[in-house]
């Protein structure tokens, strides 16, 4: 009875002594860190106010690279790219953690987005009539057409819940893809990253860009698009035309930036398009396999 009323260890009996070696491999610690393995040599857990100043610090970034790298990234586009490729690092976010912070922000924001009431005066659509309007398998393009009848054949439940969803109307639809692309559109972002990096290499074959330089072009690119599709998506009940300005800014975006890392005269522009339009593209490949992957283990509700 006294072991199972045992009101426990005591914190300080747990904290390791100060004994002026390193805690990790036991070495001296005449410093500050220890010169063996780099650890601190004075063991400090964090407060939870300290907690969020580092959070802070770290991503909001008080001493300005947070704002730095918003205002080159949003107002200068493929300047952001630059300076990161010139060696001119310090001073900004690196571009792996920037993707990652804003797509948080982004698939975040987006939970919220749906919850919002359409502007007021629109006229819903009859779900009857919207049924009406769905699109055959047939007359899907060639290449998603492909892909269905691939899932057809590895999937024997795939081909009913294909056709519950095709049944459904045109607002169901979106909003089961919308439901998609918020659980599965972290992992097709970070997939389109090497996909776009491939394509900006095959582009420029020749002119001595290397492939890691093209991986840090998409991840800006797909930041600035993560960035503004959320922004459309928000603004879309409020605008008509909010959403239409978000998918024609990012391919405007697109050659803008590759006209500033690449360089270039207007003879380029063909390369550019093509790059924009297979990336554009591998997007939507990329999302009819994660759904209709998705439709293979579990009907859309």
């Amino acid at each position: 009875m006294k072991r199972l009323f045992h009101p426990g260890l005591r914190a300080n009996t747990v904290r390791p002594p100060q004994s002026g070696e390193c805690h990790n491999c036991h070495a001296p610690v005449p410093e500050k860190f220890c010169g063996q393995c780099g650890q601190p040599g004075h063991v400090h857990v964090a407060s939870a106010h300290e907690f969020i100043h580092h959070f802070i610090g770290h991503y909001v970034a008080a001493e300005g690279k947070l704002w730095a790298t918003l205002g080159l990234l949003f107002f200068r586009p493929g300047q952001l790219t630059l300076e990161f490729i010139q060696g001119r690092r310090g001073r900004y976010i690196d571009p792996l953690r920037l993707l990652l912070t804003i797509s948080l922000v982004a698939f975040l924001c987006l939970k919220v987005i749906p919850a919002i009431d359409p502007a007021p005066g629109k006229k819903a659509v009859p779900e009857a009539a919207q049924a009406q309007n769905a699109v055959p398998h047939e007359a899907m393009p060639p290449l998603q057409l492909l892909v269905v009848k691939a899932f057809r054949w590895g999937s024997a439940s795939f081909a009913t819940n294909f056709e519950h969803y095709q049944a459904l109307s045109s607002h169901q639809r979106n909003e089961a893809f919308f439901k998609l692309w918020l659980a599965k559109g972290p992992t097709v972002a970070l997939l389109l990253i090497p996909l776009i990096a491939v394509w900006l290499k095959l582009v420029h074959l020749g002119n001595g860009w290397r492939y890691g330089e093209h991986l840090v072009f998409a991840m800006h690119l797909l930041a600035f698009s993560l960035a503004g599709l959320t922004l459309g998506i928000a603004l879309a009940p409020l605008a008509d035309a909010a959403w239409m300005a978000a998918l024609v800014a990012i391919p405007l975006y697109l050659l803008w930036a590759m006209r500033r890392v690449y360089g270039g005269g207007l003879v380029l522009l063909l390369r550019w398009g093509a790059a924009a339009c297979l990336t554009a593209y591998s997007f939507k490949v990329l999302m009819w396999m994660v759904f209709y992957g998705g439709l293979a283990m579990s009907p859309v509700t």
